[in-house]
C-alpha cells in the first residue's frame, strides 16, 4: 500500500469506525432507555429495527448515488445527515422522537457505508483488496468494540443521551478528515435515475414483515391484524421482480441479478448475521437480567467477542487471497453454526460461561465471514458497479440481521408473556436459548450456500 494511499484508508477507516460506534452502542441502550420514557422491549426495540431497516433499504441507493456522482461527495451528504440526526437523538423528548431520529441516523450511514466500500476496493491494487477491505472491517467492528464501552460509561454517568453527543463529534471528525484527504471524483454513470418505486416496494415489504413479528405476541398470532400485515408483506415481495422490471434503472441492476457467483456471495453476507445481531440485543440484557450485572459490567463482558471481530477482520482480509474465499466461508459458518448451537442448550446456572464460548466460537467464525463477504461481493462485479454491489451486499446484512432480531423477539415474547417477575430470569433465558434454533437453522443454510460457491469465477470483472 503506497504513500499516498495510506491516509485514504485511514479516513474510511474512522468513518466506518463511527458507523461501528453508534450500531452496537445503541444495544446497550436499551434498558435504561425503557425505564426513562417507561416504555416496554417492544417499543423500545425500534430503536434497533428502525436504524437496521432504514440502514438496509437506502443502502443500494446511497451505492448508486455514490457510483454516479462521486463517493467523496455522497460520504460528506451521509455524514452531514448522520449529524444532524445524532443531536436530535440528544434532544429526544420522547420514544417517538428518538425511534424517528434513529431513522434519519441509518439513512445518513446507508449513505456513507456503501461508498466507503467501494473506495476501499477502487483505491487499491487487486492483490491488497483483501487487506483494504480487511481494514474497513477492522475500523467498523473497532467501533463495534468501542460502542458498547462507550454506552456503558455514559450510563455510569446517569445519561444515556450522552451516547449521542459522542456520535456527534466523531461525524464532525470524519468530516475534517474526508475534506482533507479523499481527493474529489468524476461524476460517473450520470444519466442513471433512482429506483424510488423499488426502494418504497422493498421497504414497505421489510417494515410489514418485522412489524408483524414484533407485535404478533401482542396481538395473537391468528389475529386478523398480523395476517394482514403478513399478507401484506408477502404481497409486496411477490411484486418487487414486476415493479422492478418496469423501471428504467431498477434497485436490483438485471446484469448483478444474472450473476449467480455475486448471488450466492451476497446469501453469505446476510445468513450469519442474525446469530450475531441476537447476541448483541440479548447477550447484555441476559447479563443485566439474569446475572443482575451493571449496564457497563455488561458491555465489559460482551469484549470477547467484540475484540475478536476487530482484530479477526485485519486477519481476514489478509487470509483472503491465499486461502480463498469458499474456504473462509465454509470454516467461518461452521463456527458461527456450532457457536449458535451452544445456546441452544444454554445452562443459566453457568452465569457469564454459559454464554463465553458462544461469544467467542461465533467471533472467531464471523471473523472469517464479514469481510470475506462483503469482498467477494464486491470482486464479482464490474469496477462501476462497486458502490451498488456493496450497498447491496450491507443492505443482505442489515435487513437479515434485521428480521433475525424480529424473529427473535417474537420467541422471546411469546416465551415470557403471563410470566410472573419472580420467574421473568429464567424465562429470558429459555426464550433466548429458543430463539438460537432460528439462528443456528440458518448459518447451517450458510455451509451449504458457501459449498456451492465456484471460487474460479469469483474474479473482478472489467468493464
Amino acid at each position: 500500500m503506497d504513500r499516498d494511499t495510506k491516509p485514504v484508508i485511514a479516513t474510511l477507516m474512522v468513518a466506518a469506525l463511527t458507523i461501528g460506534t453508534d450500531f452496537t452502542g445503541a444495544l446497550l441502550l436499551v434498558t435504561p432507555i425503557e425505564r426513562d420514557f417507561s416504555a416496554d422491549i417492544t417499543t423500545t426495540q425500534w430503536v434497533l429495527n428502525i436504524y437496521a431497516l432504514t440502514f438496509g433499504v437506502f443502502m443500494v441507493t446511497g451505492g448508486r448515488l455514490g457510483d454516479m456522482y462521486g463517493h467523496r461527495r455522497q460520504i460528506l451528504v451521509g455524514i452531514v445527515i448522520f449529524l444532524v440526526a445524532s443531536v436530535s437523538c440528544f434532544l429526544a423528548p420522547s420514544i417517538g422522537w428518538l425511534i424517528g431520529s434513529r431513522a434519519v441516523q441509518g439513512v445518513g450511514a446507508a449513505l456513507l457505508w456503501p461508498c466507503i466500500l467501494a473506495l476501499a476496493a477502487t483505491s487499491v491494487d487487486e492483490d491488497k483488496r483483501g487487506l483494504a477491505m480487511g481494514l474497513i472491517l477492522a475500523g467498523v467492528t473497532g467501533g463495534n468494540v468501542a460502542g458498547p464501552l462507550i454506552a456503558g460509561v455514559v450510563t455510569w454517568i446517569g445519561d444515556w443521551r450522552l451516547f449521542f453527543l459522542v456520535n456527534t463529534v466523531m461525524a464532525v471528525l470524519t468530516a475534517g478528515l474526508v475534506l482533507r484527504f479523499l481527493r474529489k471524483e468524476s461524476p460517473g454513470k450520470t444519466g442513471e435515475h433512482i429506483d424510488i418505486a423499488g426502494m418504497a416496494v422493498l421497504g414497505l415489504a421489510l417494515l410489514a414483515l418485522i412489524y408483524g413479528l414484533d407485535v404478533g405476541a401482542d396481538w395473537g398470532w391468528a389475529s386478523a391484524g398480523l395476517i394482514g400485515l403478513l399478507v401484506l408483506s408477502a404481497a409486496l415481495f411477490v411484486a418487487l421482480p414486476f415493479v422492478e422490471s418496469r423501471v428504467k434503472d431498477p434497485l436490483l441492476p438485471p446484469s448483478l441479478m444474472r450473476n449467480r457467483e455475486f448471488l450466492l456471495a451476497l446469501s453469505t453476507n446476510g445468513l450469519l448475521v442474525p446469530a450475531l445481531f441476537v447476541a448483541f440485543l440479548y447477550f447484555p440484557q441476559y447479563m443485566q437480567k439474569t446475572m443482575g450485572w451493571s449496564v457497563l459490567e455488561a458491555s465489559v463482558g460482551m469484549l470477547p467477542m467484540m475484540v475478536l471481530l476487530a482484530v479477526g477482520s485485519i486477519l481476514g482480509g489478509r487470509l483472503y487471497a491465499p486461502i480463498g474465499p469458499r474456504r473462509l466461508l465454509l470454516a467461518g459458518y461452521t463456527l458461527v453454526a456450532l457457536g449458535a448451537a451452544t445456546i441452544i442448550f444454554l445452562i443459566p446456572s453457568w452465569g457469564y460461561f454459559a454464554i463465553l464460548p458462544a461469544m467467542i466460537v461465533m467471533g472467531l467464525g464471523a471473523t472469517l465471514c464479514v469481510g470475506t463477504a462483503g469482498t467477494a461481493a464486491v470482486s464479482t462485479v464490474p469496477p462501476s458497479r462497486a458502490g451498488v454491489a456493496g450497498g447491496l451486499s450491507f443492505m443482505v446484512h442489515l435487513s437479515t440481521g434485521a428480521l433475525g432480531v424480529a424473529g427473535a423477539t417474537a420467541i422471546m415474547n411469546a416465551e415470557t408473556a403471563g410470566v410472573a417477575q419472580a420467574g421473568m430470569d429464567k424465562a429470558f433465558a429459555t426464550g433466548m436459548s429458543h430463539a438460537y434454533w432460528l439462528a443456528t437453522a440458518l448459518a447451517i443454510l450458510g455451509i451449504i450456500v458457501a459449498a456451492a460457491i465456484d471460487e474460479k469465477k469469483m474474479q473482478t470483472v472489467h468493464d
